[in-house]
């Protein structure tokens, strides 16, 4: 449950979830994720740093440039949590109005 909550931690933040939709199937350097994200580069590598601490981000380096992807096993994570709660949707125990007279 650790992992998880350090995973959800990590996405509670606007421009980390920018980053991680940035990077839905594709690898970009570090270059082009401050150039769409408008953000400073110490911002951007700051928002790097978490999501690559939350296993939810890999790097290779290339030359002077790093690269990032989306660690899809650690993301599945996620969907799996989110998967075990989804499959008692029917099960929700619905709120039946009280009648005034209840009261």
């Amino acid at each position: 449950m650790k992992k998880v909550a350090s995973i959800y931690k990590a996405l509670g933040d606007e421009t980390r979830l920018e980053i991680i939709k940035m990077l839905c199937g594709k690898e970009l350097c570090v270059c082009d994720i401050i150039d769409a994200c408008d953000k400073s580069q110490p911002a951007i590598s700051h928002h790097l740093k978490i999501l690559k601490q939350a296993g939810l981000l890999e790097d290779r380096r290339d030359g002077k440039w790093i690269f990032y992807r989306i660690s899809y096993e650690n993301l599945k994570i996620v969907k799996d949590f989110l998967c075990s709660i989804m499959k008692h949707e029917n099960e929700l125990v619905r709120c039946v109005p009280c009648s005034p007279n209840r009261m």
